[in-house]
């Protein structure tokens, strides 16, 4: 039997304010809470947070890939647990995303400082860069680099002006080299939490405080491009013309058919773009990019073929020619099974209401289960709303993640003999 865990307090003002200073570093000119990767704002948001991690006592350095590490000595075990979350967001955003993560992470090494609690592990928390997608088609690049799945390929990915990813990096002096180099030694991490908003509305809509994540969605992006003539709008006949905005068009109702074919499937529509951008003559070029994101790697798959061969169709029938280039798969990544049970038992004693649940959204816990044990802990997003101004939670809600996420580290820190981590979570 586990050892009773120690009473922990976490102060939610604190929590608050920390929220409120981060969310207050926005970009001026763009709306919601933008706090874009690559820009300077994200990179007072990342200074900040450091400063935040040597005042609570933690030792600091940034790796190659551009992520902040606090580590937090323990006893002497030798071993280490991980946990952290991501400070960036998408254009538009909201104040809640990732951010509750890196605060509610520094907050547990505060509430365990005040209690006097030693772990025997070292304590490591992170704040991932360049979690969201970027313009390149690339998310989770810090996390990415930190398992070694980071490539001279995704560096050589183009956003629309034709820059490429390493030249992007290298503006916010990130040194693509030691970026790829930057993979981590995992040797004696036991295992890695992130606390996050849930960004749907499964938790609100079952009355759960925590959601405890048992999967994380596969992804499959893409980019099409369609090139056909340029006419005049006027006295190109409509029989004659190779329209290649129109095969584009076409494709994007096809991945909303395809999508809806499943019920936990998505697909989405990203990024259009027509040249000439000019209402008067027929479009020559155009470019297409977005996604799909489901819980079986097999149903990607079939997407990408039904998707690839929807454009075609669409280009055939008007002489466009069309080349539709896929990024690696992100494969659906499901959550240790011993991590999720620790976590689920830790809930469970603190009173909390929780439920599980599969994360449509991406996080930089999917890429850490690739090289070490991993779980995640939900709180609820109200309306299920994210990635837009309208993203809200409670304070309650998230001092209640912070509680059980402090304690859930206690718990894994303490547990013996070690757990068996393999096997899905249940």
């Amino acid at each position: 039997m586990s050892p009773a865990l120690p009473s922990l307090t976490v102060e939610a003002d604190r929590v608050h304010g920390e929220l409120e200073a981060l969310a207050a570093l926005v970009e001026p000119d763009l709306p919601g809470w933008t706090r874009t990767a690559l820009g300077p704002v994200d990179r007072q948001a990342r200074e900040l947070v450091r400063r935040w991690m040597r005042d609570a006592g933690l030792e600091t350095h940034v790796d190659g890939a551009g992520n902040i590490f606090g580590r937090l000595r323990g006893t002497g075990s030798g071993r280490t647990l991980m946990v952290g979350s991501h400070t960036d967001t998408v254009v538009g955003g909201g104040r809640f995303d990732g951010i509750v993560g890196v605060v509610g992470a520094l907050e547990a090494v505060r509430a365990l400082r005040e209690a006097d609690v030693r772990l025997e592990h070292d304590l490591v928390v992170v704040d991932f860069f360049h979690e969201e997608p970027n313009e390149f088609g690339l998310s989770c690049v810090g996390s990415r680099a930190m398992v070694g799945e980071l490539t001279q390929a995704h560096l050589e990915l183009r956003d629309e002006q034709g820059r490429t990813l390493a030249d992007a990096l290298a503006t916010v002096d990130v040194d693509p080299s030691a970026l790829l180099a930057a993979r981590h030694d995992f040797t004696g991490v036991d295992a890695f939490v992130e606390l996050h908003i849930e960004q749907g509305p499964y938790l609100e809509e079952h009355g759960s405080q925590i959601g405890l994540v048992e999967s994380i969605t596969g992804i499959s992006r893409f980019r099409a491009l369609f090139s056909g003539q340029a006419d005049h709008a006027g006295t190109a006949p409509m029989d004659r013309r190779r329209d290649a905005g129109c095969a584009a068009a076409g494709t994007v109702l096809a991945v909303e058919r395809i999508a809806g074919e499943g019920m936990q499937s998505r697909g989405t529509s990203g990024q259009l773009t027509f040249t000439p951008a000019a209402v008067n003559v027929v479009t020559e070029r155009a470019e297409f990019r977005g996604e799909f994101r489901g819980p079986e790697a097999e149903w990607l798959r079939s997407a990408q073929d039904a998707l690839t061969s929807a454009a075609q169709d669409e280009g055939a029938r008007r002489d466009v020619d069309v080349e539709v280039e896929w990024l690696p798969l992100q494969e659906p990544m499901p959550m240790s099974g011993g991590v999720v049970s620790v976590l689920g038992d830790v809930v469970d004693g603190l009173g909390l209401s929780s439920t599980r649940l599969f994360s449509g959204a991406e996080h930089d816990a999917a890429l850490m289960a690739r090289a070490v044990p991993t779980g995640m802990l939900f709180v609820p997003s109200r309306d299920g709303r994210s990635h837009c101004p309208e993203e809200w939670t409670d304070l309650p809600d998230v001092a209640a993640g912070v509680t059980a996420l402090t304690h859930s580290l206690v718990a894994l820190d303490r547990r013996d003999p070690p757990p068996d981590w393999d096997g899905a979570p249940g």
